[in-house]
């Protein structure tokens, strides 16, 4: 989504995780920006009966969380590492600054987030049907 280069420029680390490693957990603030170098990431909840929703699983060269960064809202999900992952983090100040200073990066941006949005509507309609053969037709041609 954004150049490791850019990044970098912008003040940008690279943390390392394991596979099972903690990102951020519901709840807490929004402080970074994160894309993936290398790996798997899997953002999740969990019932009051600890059962496990996945809300969405990203692999190398994507980025999560980052709509959070716009608002002043804790996260609603976890961010777990599902396999060893190389991760790019860069302050939230810094990641504004980046986006500021470069309108492609922008539309880059809001581009992700309005595909990310458009499945959600996807699911979310999907999941109101009852009957389960309409579920299955509407995920195949999305």
């Amino acid at each position: 989504m954004i150049t490791e280069d850019l990044l970098i420029s912008f003040g940008a680390e690279t943390i390392n995780y394991k596979a099972g490693d903690l990102i951020f957990r519901e709840e807490e603030y929004p402080m970074f920006y994160y894309q993936i170098e290398k790996g798997k990431i899997k953002l999740n909840n969990y019932t009051e009966d600890g059962k496990e929703f996945i809300q969405n699983i990203f692999s190398d060269g994507h980025s999560f969380g980052e709509s959070l960064l716009f608002v002043d809202r804790p996260y609603p999900m976890n961010a777990l590492a599902i396999e060893n992952s190389s991760i790019f983090r860069i302050s939230r100040e810094s990641f504004l600054n980046l986006i500021k200073n470069n309108p492609e990066i922008s539309l880059n941006v809001y581009q992700c987030l309005a595909e990310r949005m458009y499945y959600k509507y996807i699911m979310l309609y999907n999941l109101s049907f009852q009957n389960p053969v309409s579920k299955l037709k509407l995920l195949l041609i999305t």
